[in-house]
């Protein structure tokens, strides 16, 4: 009799073995999935930043902004200048 309650308490302690075995392998199969929609977020979000880089490098060049002031805003060179310098 005592010797098949040692079986029986083996065998239960087996099986919550396996349980948490199954847990937690699942648990990690669903970190590695997040992880993989994650680091595939963070190259969509490098790549963006990449474009959006060389698309404000394009808009910001010097040529392009000094022709639409010239173009668009009718701004022209300035004849005399006059430099004032304070004394501080």
């Amino acid at each position: 009799m005592h010797k098949n309650l040692l079986i029986i308490c083996a065998w239960l302690l087996v099986m919550v073995l396996a349980t948490l075995q199954v847990a937690a392998t699942h648990w990690h199969r669903e970190l590695v999935a997040k992880w993989q929609v994650s680091e595939h977020q963070r190259l969509v979000l490098e790549q963006n930043y990449g474009r959006l880089l060389l698309e404000k490098s394009a808009l910001t060049a010097h040529g392009r902004v000094e022709r639409i002031a010239v173009d668009k805003l009718n701004m022209m060179e300035p004849i005399d200048v006059q430099v004032i310098r304070s004394s501080r």
